[in-house]
């Protein structure tokens, strides 16, 4: 059971891990306390959605007006604190599995659920990308491989490829696309965007979903995309959030929270330009904060 000495024994070691680094043996209690910390947020979240008694609509004549007003807060009540808990259960996934280096149990449980909640935007985004069968494609950290799968279905005769830093997301991308791996149509590499094992001028189009954030060096590392890729061809980066006036609190605090890069609408524009693509186009999506950036080399 998490109880408070443990709760501040998580949030010791995350500020020693920040401030000196922790010892294998720290490392391997924090996961596991991580671990159980999510298994009580998912526990306290099914209990409140247990406690939640449907009335049958047979009920609805018997109803005085104040009986449906009281039951219409009841339910807007219960929306608002039940997508609260999804967030926090969220939030709590996604420190314990370290969205900068996902590891260990917590980072594969944190892969699993960005596979899913990234799905939407990540589709929103690839439908934009003018893409041939016989492309060469590369993810540049490919997570858990969900945007190389969706990729596959329009690639015959090309090739696919995946790098990431994290020896759990690789390992989580192959098992995702283990047939086309397995039929030689997708590679995945371990390796940092930094410094990448392609060689200039290989890639039709490169794609990168929810990792710019974390980059060592951004304007380097935009320029070792633009090396491998080639000729004609199309960058896009996809985030789910930039800054804006409009951007509301949940995402101003995971921005803090996890130290995440967060550029406006110019300075993606000023990047781009910067890096050398001839062509930029920006497209935002209406009631979201999702951004996707085209680079035409």
């Amino acid at each position: 059971m998490i109880n408070k000495d443990k709760i501040e024994r998580i949030n010791f070691l995350a500020r020693k891990k920040k401030a000196e680094g922790l010892t294998a043996e720290e490392l391997e209690e924090q996961q596991s306390l991580r671990a159980e910390y999510l298994e009580a947020v998912r526990a306290n979240l099914k209990s409140q959605l247990d406690s939640i008694e449907i009335m049958s609509p047979d009920y609805e004549e018997s109803y005085t007006e104040e009986d449906k007003t009281h039951i219409a807060e009841m339910n807007e009540k219960l929306a608002v604190e039940y997508e609260d808990a999804k967030r926090k259960e969220r939030m709590s996934i996604t420190e314990a599995g370290n969205p900068r280096k996902p590891q260990g149990e917590a980072g594969k449980m944190m892969i699993e659920r960005m596979n899913e909640s990234h799905a939407e935007m990540t589709a929103w985004a690839l439908d934009k990308l003018d893409l041939k069968p016989t492309d060469k494609v590369l993810d540049v950290g490919c997570g858990g491989g969900a945007a190389l799968k969706r990729l596959s279905g329009r690639i015959d005769g090309g090739k696919l490829y995946g790098i990431d830093y994290s020896e759990v997301s690789v390992e989580a991308s192959k098992e995702l696309n283990k047939a086309d791996i397995e039929s030689g149509k997708m590679e995945i590499h371990q390796g940092s965007v930094s410094k990448m094992p392609f060689e200039d001028n290989q890639f039709d189009a490169i794609i990168t979903v929810e990792s710019y954030y974390f980059w060592p060096d951004l304007e380097e590392d935009m320029r070792e995309v633009f090396r491998v890729l080639k000729e004609g061809g199309t960058f896009m980066l996809i985030a789910e959030m930039y800054l804006n006036d409009d951007l509301d609190e949940h995402h101003i605090e995971m921005a803090r929270k996890f130290e995440l890069r967060n550029l406006t609408v110019d300075e993606f524009k000023a990047l781009f330009e910067k890096t050398g693509y001839k062509e930029t186009k920006i497209h935002l999506k209406d009631g979201k904060y999702w951004i996707c950036v085209e680079g035409k080399k």
